[in-house]
């Protein structure tokens, strides 16, 4: 395990567009958006707006949040649009609202979101990476059913510390093991990136929040890489996963 300072984040992986409800929330021209970590003020955050919508060419701009952790969006012309929230590529906030000409009573001048304080607790960040690939011999659906999970080898995983920024590498092993051992508590993102399957497949990059604690009740992570199937997000990815094997 490498531990160096600091870490460019990757962009995350895309999924299906989610829906807009009745135009959103009703904003002013200019309004504020505060986001937060553990109580405390997060800098750094991106936050993007996307509009407006229902014209071509809809137009992008981004704006970090300060030392206060605040991000200020002004003058918006009339119309709707997208507002999404990301720190290290782990999202805080995604939705749609819109700015009246004549705005109303209730359109809001604020909006606060907490980020990353829902992560899954564990006392160790260590695990497996695995790759669940349908069984052989049977029928589709049997091969369906009897899923069989191959190791993801040399994979790269990076740890990144949210509020230090301190950062950490490592690789899986022949047994698609990996462990990130001697770091402080606090909130991570982990990233995971290439490796060696067997058969030969691609998959994408992924990013998961953790939280690193002595008094989470579990010890260890199971990662597993899946297809995608039945309405889910199209391409594959990883999928974080608590265990409750002390094995590790």
């Amino acid at each position: 395990m490498v531990c160096l300072l600091p870490l460019v984040a990757v962009p995350a992986s895309a999924c299906s567009p989610a829906g807009c409800l009745d135009r959103g929330i009703e904003m002013r021209s200019d309004f504020a958006v505060k986001i937060r970590h553990a109580d405390q003020p997060l800098p750094g955050t991106t936050v993007e707006i996307t509009g407006p919508q229902g014209t071509s060419g809809a137009k992008k701009f981004t704006v970090k949040t300060d030392k206060d952790g605040i991000a200020r969006i002004t003058n918006l012309a009339p119309g709707d649009y997208w507002l999404n929230a990301e720190y290290l590529d782990i999202g805080a906030a995604y939705h749609c609202f819109h700015v009246d000409e004549r705005p109303s009573r209730k359109a809001k001048r604020n909006l606060a979101y907490d980020w990353g304080d829902l992560a899954p607790g564990t006392r160790r960040i260590a695990g497996k990476l695995l790759d669940s690939q349908p069984g052989n011999g049977g029928t589709p659906i049997w091969n369906l059913l009897h899923r069989v999970d191959v190791p993801i080898v040399a994979a790269k995983l990076t740890l990144q510390n949210a509020t230090t920024t301190a950062v950490c590498h490592t690789t899986s092993d022949a047994n698609g093991a990996f462990a990130f051992d001697g770091i402080p508590n606090g909130t991570y993102v982990l990233h995971i990136d290439a490796g060696k399957v067997e058969p030969d497949r691609d998959y994408e990059a992924s990013n998961h929040l953790v939280s690193l604690g002595s008094t989470a009740k579990r010890n260890s992570l199971l990662l597993k890489r899946q297809e995608a199937s039945g309405g889910s997000c199209g391409g594959t990815s990883l999928e974080l996963q608590e265990s409750s094997d002390n094995s590790e």
